[in-house]
């Protein structure tokens, strides 16, 4: 990214360097601040009606209910000539923009893939990406332009902390004929054609367009038809006149470019990436909330294996590793039940019919590769989201066919045998329980026996064979 040597006085008289610029848009730049944890915002337009506007809408912003949300919250503007603000923003975060465009550079765009952290990392940054929206939404907000550009991530390949910046773009929803930003490729039909304002469904389409890059690499809307014809081809994309890249009954917009959506995309991801842009496209109502998305994403990401030849991550389900088609190696699964003791003893667990039997109902699922550790988090013992939801409380750790279980929350939890002949309790200090082969081991009781809560059933998968 460029480099700038550059002052800027905030309001109160402060003085501030500006270094690199991380992030730039259609309304302005980024740049980092030397010597904190600062960025500033640099607008382009310096009249003085869009200084009164901006001012007025930070003004708006810091008494919004946004303490909560990984959002860089607005702390000062900047004296004039500059027209800008000051906003919180953590150092060594970088813009989602970079996992979504490989540099011309690069040697193997699958190296690269990997070197920014892969299939799992992206699926997670994707998850908490869209666990913020989603509680912007539930606050009866709209950030009006998601995009790759304004959205930070980690530069590190093994951290997966988010940030919103650009919060002058937060709003309640917007009518039709109110001016509206946002950036192209990624605004909603509905707004390229004039016909709606902002609000929940035009920032769903935006991040369900970033999603889909930030997986495959390539806009979902962009297929080669697109980039090989006039300009106009693409607004059209834009504007929901021409199918999308992966539409199943018409592939005049296919793409030849990016990375196989089977190697990207679980079954449910699929399915709600064809809701998102085929009906959805045109059909505001019909297309996917960001709440939906982010729950698809969290148990997509819970559902990958590590390979130990490539250290690279895929889907559980795959037999060997689709990027180097080693054997998958031996791993674990654990199945999050609910445990309902009013059924009766035996009947616990709720399940629904299947055929002639009946199959527990599965509220989650984590897979665990040999030798690797994952943790349980409230979102896996309550179904809680956002922030709250990633805490840590239970570290799992697979070594052959034993998993290692930890309690990191200080709490006791109580492990008993599919029997309930034996028990024991699991607390801080690491406690080890053998796994059968293909069948349900142990169960982890996330609450008291005697309440309705989650359990945790362990089963332990033979490793894959070409």
């Amino acid at each position: 990214m460029k480099s700038v040597s550059r002052q800027v006085t905030d309001l109160n008289g402060a003085r501030h360097v500006l270094t690199r610029q991380i992030g730039r848009g259609g309304q302005g730049a980024v740049f980092e601040v030397k010597g904190g944890r600062l960025a500033a915002k640099i607008v382009f337009d310096s009249s003085a009606s869009r200084r009164e506007k901006l001012r007025n809408q930070l003004t708006q912003v810091k008494r919004l209910p946004l303490a909560d949300l990984e959002i860089a919250r607005p702390l000062e503007m900047l004296r004039e000539p500059v027209l800008g603000y000051l906003m919180e923003l953590l150092t060594g975060m970088q813009p989602l923009s970079a996992l979504c465009h490989p540099p011309k550079s690069v040697a193997s765009v699958k190296a690269w893939y990997f070197e920014t952290g892969g299939l799992r990392r992206r699926l997670a940054l994707l998850a908490r990406t869209a666990d913020v929206l989603s509680a912007l939404h539930g606050k009866g907000l709209v950030y009006s332009d998601p995009s790759p550009h304004n959205i930070f991530v980690s530069e590190s390949s093994d951290a997966i902390e988010v940030r919103f910046i650009d919060s002058d773009n937060i709003h309640y929803s917007s009518s039709a004929g109110v001016a509206t930003v946002f950036t192209p490729g990624y605004g909603a039909p509905e707004l390229m054609r004039c016909t709606s304002g902002v609000n929940s469904l035009t920032d769903a389409h935006a991040f369900g367009v970033l999603c889909f890059q930030t997986l495959s690499l390539v806009h979902p809307l962009i297929g080669d038809s697109v980039s090989n014809g006039p300009p106009e081809r693409e607004e059209q994309a834009f504007a929901g006149a021409v199918p999308w890249v992966d539409d199943p009954t018409d592939r005049s917009n296919s793409c030849s470019s990016g990375i196989p959506r089977s190697l990207t995309l679980s079954s449910r991801l699929a399915e709600i990436s064809q809701r998102a842009f085929g009906i959805g496209l045109n059909q505001p109502l019909q297309r996917p909330g960001v709440s939906e998305w982010a729950e698809r994403l969290h148990a997509a990401a819970d559902a990958t294996v590590l390979c130990p030849e490539c250290q690279g991550t895929y889907y559980m389900n795959a037999k060997q590793c689709p990027w180097c088609d080693a054997p998958r190696s031996g791993f674990a699964i654990a199945e999050f039940h609910l445990w309902d003791p009013s059924l009766g003893e035996g009947s616990e667990i709720v399940s629904k019919p299947s055929g002639d039997r009946h199959r527990p109902v599965i509220a989650a699922a984590l897979a665990i590769t040999d030798g690797e550790t994952k943790v349980i988090t409230r979102r896996h013992v309550n179904g809680q989201a956002g922030r709250e939801g990633q805490r840590p409380v239970i570290a799992l750790k697979l070594e052959g066919s034993r998993v290692t279980v930890q309690a990191l929350d200080g709490a006791t939890y109580r492990l008993t045998s599919p029997t309930g002949a034996r028990s024991a309790e699991v607390g801080p200090r690491p406690s080890s329980i053998l796994l059968k082969q293909d069948e349900a081991s142990w169960r982890l009781h996330l609450g008291s026996i005697d309440t309705l809560h989650r359990v945790v059933s362990f089963t332990a998968r033979k490793a894959g064979s070409k």
